[in-house]
């Protein structure tokens, strides 16, 4: 009799063994289909499988923890290069007075420093983001950088122009604040050529400088007008010449200031050179987003 009922116990184990669900291969889903990981997966993500290894539903370039991986893009970062160096206006304005753009036009669109300018302006219109996000952290918002060469960085101003919020209003965040128009101390932004005229300006070679969130000095400290890291080059048009060492600097403007603004939309460079006998180019400038803020990172987040 024990026997029987062993024998009964593991037919019966036997049977439903037999009639449970398939067991999952790996790389599908529940139902037996697409590229899903197995149940539990905890990663890490490999970019190039087509499964979503660590479980988060993003797969592949489409994972923010394959940015700049295994021919990936870097996601958030977009860059605007000019297809020549572009020059920068030298120093154009109309002389009219103003507190907002909106009391400029023509040639000079630009209010800048309480005076109507020409301006390098360059505009990235972003669409990658959650509809309607903000930036919350404003530390996600990881570097603005330029590519840059110029004779006086002493008289531009380096600004960043947000999208419009829901009331319509762009926020001016200054990157790079502009200390005087004098005859003081020349300092350079790349490899100016201070040789050529405004009337047939020649491009030098330009350098890689970027804003962060964490960086500790300005280009210019408006405190005592002292620059940041320096090199001493030969004698230029008014003596003395320094370059600043490309590298990543803190901005005028305190980087929470960013905090809030909306995210999708267009995000202007805009520099201005607010004198004259001097000159310089762009050759492009770059913005870069935290990963975690792109909806989608395998698809293009700017139009």
């Amino acid at each position: 009799m024990r026997g029987l009922v062993v024998s009964v116990a593991i037919g019966l184990f036997s049977f439903l063994v037999a009639c449970g669900p398939e067991p999952r291969r790996n790389g599908e889903g529940p139902d037996g289909v697409g590229p899903d990981a197995p149940v539990g997966s905890t990663g890490p993500e490999v970019c190039t499988d087509a499964i979503d290894n660590d479980g988060d539903g993003r797969a592949d370039c489409g994972d923010p923890d394959c940015s700049g991986k295994d021919g990936c893009p870097v996601c958030g970062a977009v860059e605007n290069p000019q297809a020549t160096p572009l020059a920068l206006p030298d120093g154009l304005s109309s002389g009219a007075m103003c507190t907002t753009d909106a009391q400029c036009g023509g040639t000079s669109p630009n209010c800048v420093a309480g005076e109507c300018h020409a301006s390098y302006t360059s505009t990235l219109n972003f669409v990658g983001f959650a509809p309607n996000a903000t930036l919350t952290d404003p530390t996600k918002l990881l570097n603005v950088c330029v590519v840059i060469e110029h004779s006086y960085l002493r008289d531009l101003q380096i600004e960043l122009i947000t999208p419009p919020d829901s009331s319509g209003m762009k926020r001016v965040f200054i990157l790079d604040k502009w200390y005087d128009r004098t005859t003081a101390e020349e300092i350079y932004l790349g490899g100016a050529n201070d040789n050529d005229t405004a009337a047939n300006p020649v491009a030098g070679t330009g350098e890689l400088y970027c804003w962060t969130p964490t960086a500790m000095t300005e280009m210019i400290d408006h405190t005592t007008g002292v620059a940041g890291p320096t090199t001493q080059l030969p004698g230029g048009l008014f003596g003395p010449i320094k370059k600043l060492t490309p590298g990543d600097f803190k901005a005028s403007s305190v980087w929470s200031a960013l905090g809030g603004v909306t995210l999708n939309g267009a995000w202007t460079m805009r520099v201005t050179d607010l004198w004259v006998d001097d000159n310089g180019f762009m050759f492009k400038w770059s913005i870069k987003f935290d990963p975690s803020l792109v909806s989608d990172c395998s698809g293009p987040i700017i139009l």
